[in-house]
């Protein structure tokens, strides 16, 4: 065989082992245990999406960077998805996979301050610190209600939130109550969980992946299915108490 046409052969297989072998780049926010734990690479959130993602032969390099910053992320030519996300925020449908997560967002007071809370509008009677793009992930009510607050702000990093509540800085902070609970325990010694008043005001937040290539929806979505209806899927649960 001509030496060019071997040398031709070699050069094809090493390119296609080298593309076999190409990280997956996936944009995740920054730590909320237990959803995701940065150091470590753990939490639910990342585990479930490590087992999807492998599962339709991709393997995923986690990026991990302030919330804020993720939905221009997909338009960087090296990152192929972006995690917990709604229509709200990447409004193209067609990249958006069906929701692989719920969280459970909530707006949250100290008990002693006698807050009551009966709907998203009264929000705007009070000062707020909330996680990134919560104006867009929560919809135009919580986003109207939090123009009119005398102080509203985003925070990239959710345990900064607690500690604005417990320090009296802001009234009401708006965060999902598992990772709240997390920030809360690792705090404090003092405040307990009876000195906190939890307002039920938003409906379930499901979350979505966006991916850039519409093609792998479909695929991610069938494994998902697959995945949710397993033994796996439960032991995740099971571990991080879900």
């Amino acid at each position: 065989m001509p030496i060019n046409i071997i040398l031709f052969i070699f050069i094809f297989l090493l390119s296609t082992n080298s593309m076999a072998n190409q990280s997956y780049k996936v944009v995740v926010g920054l730590s909320k245990p237990p959803y995701v734990i940065e150091e470590s690479q753990t939490g639910f959130e990342l585990e479930l999406i490590q087992q999807l993602l492998t599962l339709i032969g991709k393997e995923p390099e986690f990026i991990f960077i302030p919330y804020g910053r993720s939905e221009k992320m997909l338009a960087l030519p090296d990152i192929d998805a972006v995690l917990t996300v709604n229509e709200k925020i990447f409004p193209n449908s067609q990249y958006l996979s069906k929701s692989y997560i719920s969280y459970e967002n909530v707006a949250i007071s100290m008990k002693k301050n006698a807050i009551s809370l009966n709907n998203v509008a009264e929000l705007a009677d009070y000062s707020i610190a909330a996680f990134q793009l919560a104006h867009k992930a929560l919809g135009a009510e919580f986003s109207a209600a939090v123009t009119n607050s005398s102080i509203y702000i985003q925070v990239a990093n959710q345990e900064k939130q607690v500690e604005l509540l417990l320090l009296g800085r802001v009234d009401i902070i708006v965060m999902d109550t598992k990772i709240f609970l997390h920030f809360l325990n690792k705090l404090s010694k003092t405040v307990k969980q009876s000195d906190i008043q939890i307002h039920h005001i938003f409906p379930l937040s499901p979350y979505q992946v966006a991916f850039k290539n519409s093609g792998d929806v479909e695929v991610f979505n069938s494994a998902l299915k697959t995945f949710k209806a397993s033994n796996k899927y439960q032991n995740i649960i099971e571990k991080y108490n879900f």
